[in-house]
């Protein structure tokens, strides 16, 4: 939402707010609200909490929960939020869910907002953020009669990765906090540790909740933009649909998403832009969240955001992303960046701070994911700085042209010696050595 990378904003936690620790930076919806834009936020746009007090309140004009409104909401605990799903019958759905009740409003709000949109005289940004498929899967039941239980596979590699360090493992606390996978309820204490996960039956339990869950959102984002076509908005609204990050459903006896796995890391994200997107078009180039908000400025017919400086702490306005617009004339274009960055913090955090002592810092080629699991070093007013002489573990590589599921790191192979170094310095020069 802001444009900038993690080690800019200091985000490292859900106890962190930017604004305090990074720096007052314009979020996407603040840029298109103080260009005349009506901004409105629907559902879980910024996580809320410490992390964003008061749903950021620079960013709207307008902020709408339906979170106390659906069926779950009576029964917080311990109800609906003590397993890690549930399908609800006909008969218990006797208010909507949450995804339900806010995509209905996102309607009729679209209803009231189009004679201005359509006109030119009132543009609007919506932001709706769905709740699912984040846990606990909630969803009609109608949804688990797509995939039958005898369709639902089991990971193809329910293993961690030959020559794994075990600083790259987590022990998907998140999910095991609920009583159904739980280690007592399972039958085995060692839960999350390494190499041990569910059995196979809970196993495909799960994924098959995850699939119904998904295919529940999809279906209210699909009513969503079924109104926009039919409020005549198609043919003049930019549209958006992405995630945060991916998931694991037992690859690499790993679930949820705190790892640094392609599998955790890669989300969807497609983007629909009137008259240019029409007949659909496909890229393999690789591409990144912080792409979204300099897309969008300039796809709405704004001058394109200057490139954050080195220290851009404090400048509110800038990117440190790429304009996705060269993608749309060319999908293949050339002379598109060849890397993307993601990391993801271990060993707990600092005393007194949410900055963690560990991070695995991960650089995506077309053909290799390398991570190196570095210590961090704290410096004043709340900044730090990755040490790499500092190694915190074996460092991470993996040939994704051959093992796309990453399950081999191939670290000490003589055939890669050569990448490596290679890999290294771009991932310690980091984004601004990749072409623009």
């Amino acid at each position: 939402l802001t444009g900038r990378r993690p080690d800019t904003t200091r985000v490292a936690t859900l106890e962190s707010y930017f604004r305090d620790l990074g720096g007052n930076f314009t979020t996407i919806p603040q840029f298109f609200k103080e260009n005349g834009y009506n901004s409105i936020s629907v559902g879980k746009i910024f996580h809320g909490g410490n992390s964003s007090p008061g749903d950021d309140p620079p960013s709207w004009d307008e902020v709408f929960h339906a979170s106390s409104k659906d069926i779950t909401w009576p029964h917080k605990d311990p109800g609906f939020n003590k397993y890690s799903w549930k399908s609800f019958t006909e008969a218990e759905l006797t208010k909507p869910l949450v995804d339900t009740l806010e995509a209905d409003w996102v309607n009729e709000k679209m209803k009231s907002l189009a004679p201005g949109a359509k006109s030119g005289v009132a543009p609007f940004f919506l932001a709706w953020g769905l709740h699912k498929p984040h846990l606990p899967f909630l969803f009609p039941e109608e949804y688990l009669d797509l995939y039958p239980e005898d369709s639902i596979s089991l990971p193809n590699n329910p293993y961690v990765p030959e020559g794994m360090p075990d600083i790259a493992y987590s022990n998907w606390n998140e999910l095991r906090t609920y009583e159904d996978c739980s280690g007592t309820s399972i039958g085995n204490d060692l839960l999350g540790q390494i190499n041990v996960t569910f059995p196979d039956s809970k196993t495909k339990e799960l994924r098959r909740a995850y699939y119904a869950t998904v295919s529940y959102v999809d279906n209210e984002i699909g009513r969503v933009l079924d109104e926009v076509e039919q409020l005549g908005l198609a043919e003049n609204t930019i549209v958006v649909v992405w995630s945060d990050h991916g998931w694991q459903l037992g690859e690499h006896a790993e679930w949820a998403k705190h790892t640094n796995f392609e599998i955790a890391n890669r989300a969807p994200l497609i983007m629909h832009f009137p008259k240019n997107t029409t007949g659909g078009l496909r890229t393999t180039k690789l591409v990144e969240m912080v792409d979204i908000f300099p897309t969008l400025v300039e796809a709405a017919g704004f001058d394109p955001l200057d490139v954050c400086p080195m220290d851009s702490h404090g400048a509110a306005l800038c990117t440190e992303g790429s304009s996705l617009l060269p993608l749309v004339v060319n999908p293949e274009e050339p002379e598109w960046k060849d890397a993307v960055f993601w990391q993801y913090g271990r060993r707990g955090l600092h005393p007194n701070t949410q900055i963690p002592r560990k991070m695995g810092y991960t650089i995506r080629t077309q053909k290799y994911r390398y991570t190196e699991w570095v210590g961090i070093d704290l410096l004043e007013d709340g900044a730090y700085q990755p040490n790499w002489e500092d190694k915190a573990a074996t460092s991470e590589l993996y040939d994704l042209e051959i093992d796309p599921e990453e399950n081999i790191n191939r670290i000490d192979y003589d055939y890669y010696k050569n990448a490596i170094p290679v890999l290294s310095q771009k991932l310690r020069g980091g984004w601004r050595r990749e072409p623009t």
